[in-house]
């Protein structure tokens, strides 16, 4: 007799009565990863579906595609109606389907194949064409190569949000590994210097403390536009860290393209299609939603594999940040630190950068390129580079 069939069987019979899913797999000496993997396989195929797979090449010239076909288009139905906590934040693309058909057994065929299947049953729409926007000129961009997870963080608030029925503004805060596509999310009421702050230092004390933190140029990030050199809270804390802070070039939000594209998915998962009432369930929600990300949502670049899954992969271990628990909003240095902060610039027609409302002339030759300015915060020196060399250099006192 095949007992672990019996146990599935036993397991699907006791689940059809209404016992609860945890009292199955635990009486019977399994996990709860076990548990639901056979009850999709039961909602699947029925009682054949408890049987083990053939560790025969399941690409036989003999064998049916139909079985795999129907097993696609159930698991995006499934995924679709979000019904199983191990749903609740499901990806329902092609590339997460095939991870599932992977897990559950089957040597699928390719992400583009899977799509193919999703858009014959109309499922999803064929690939649109590009939609016509504005033509951006990267001339010469000084992009980032991160070959690493810990290189290079993506940081981004997102509010005011509100609950249903509530006057109360919500903010978030979201980091994102560009490398790994690990988040790490917060939640609070406002989006101070010092709640920013605080913010990122929770999130660091779990992914760990990169070697550049990116941003846009909004006032929480940069400090004061009636003091242009004087460093903003969260530049001081970078610099306490030996954190480079980076700046991207002002009114281009896309150039934090990772963490912007992560914001549209957290505001469809949470905020749309969740019915949240009050600060605790935000907060526990945003909690939920980081551990699924980072566990359950499978990334084509990092060749299918979730966030976690690839830091362990690379045997990633992120330098987790052990103190302070806080950053006082009063901070001074005792003394001028050891860092940089960077601003990554276009140059205008007139030959002239803007860095913090302050101008500084480039060369009009270089104009519409884009150049890396540095400020050496000890050395008191602003470099500027453009293609990487170093073209020009102004002395700049950073308070």
């Amino acid at each position: 007799m095949n007992t672990l069939y019996e146990d599935r069987k036993i397991a699907m019979k006791r689940y059809l009565e209404g016992e609860e899913p945890s009292h199955i797999y635990t009486s019977l000496g399994y996990s709860q990863t076990w548990f639901f993997k056979w009850k999709f396989r039961y909602e699947l195929y029925g009682l054949d579906g408890l049987y083990d797979l053939s560790s025969a090449p399941h690409h036989q010239a003999n064998q049916t595609e139909d079985a795999l076909e129907t097993a696609i288009v159930n698991i995006r139905k499934c995924r679709e109606k979000r019904e199983r906590d191990e749903t609740k934040y499901a990806l329902i693309g092609a590339g997460a389907i095939h991870k599932e058909l992977q897990e559950l057994g089957y040597d699928p065929p390719s992400v583009k194949t899977v799509h193919n299947i999703l858009v014959r049953h109309d499922l999803i729409g064929a690939t649109p064409q590009a939609a016509s926007v504005r033509e951006v000129i990267d001339r010469h961009y000084p992009a980032f190569q991160m070959t690493q997870p810990g290189q290079l963080h993506q940081l981004d608030v997102v509010g005011p949000r509100y609950l249903k029925g509530s006057s109360q503004k919500y903010y978030f805060y979201h980091l994102r590994d560009v490398c790994s596509r690990r988040v790490g999310l917060e939640v609070g009421k406002d989006h101070k210097a010092s709640t920013v702050v605080n913010a990122v230092i929770r999130v660091w004390q779990r992914m760990g403390v990169p070697t550049l933190l990116q941003h846009d140029n909004a006032l929480e990030f940069r400090g004061s536009n009636q003091y242009p050199r004087s460093a903003g809270l969260l530049t001081k804390f970078c610099l306490a860290q030996q954190v480079e802070s980076v700046f991207i070039p002002v009114r281009q939000p896309w150039r934090n393209g990772s963490i912007e594209n992560f914001n549209g998915l957290f505001q469809r998962f949470v905020l749309n299609s969740q019915e949240l009432e009050a600060f605790p369930d935000l907060q526990r929600e945003v909690k939920a939603f980081e551990t699924a990300a980072n566990t359950q949502h499978a990334h084509v670049p990092l060749g299918g594999k979730t966030s976690m899954e690839y830091e362990r992969s690379v045997q990633f271990t992120p330098q987790l940040l052990a103190s302070p628990s806080t950053f006082p909003s009063r901070f001074h240095f005792q003394q001028v630190p050891a860092g940089k902060v960077s601003f990554i610039c276009r140059i205008r027609k007139s030959g002239k950068i803007t860095i913090a409302a302050e101008k500084f002339l480039i060369d009009p030759t270089l104009a519409w390129d884009y150049i890396y300015a540095t400020i050496y915060v000890k050395e008191q020196t602003l470099k500027i580079y453009h293609k990487g060399t170093l073209i020009k250099e102004f002395p700049y006192q950073y308070n």
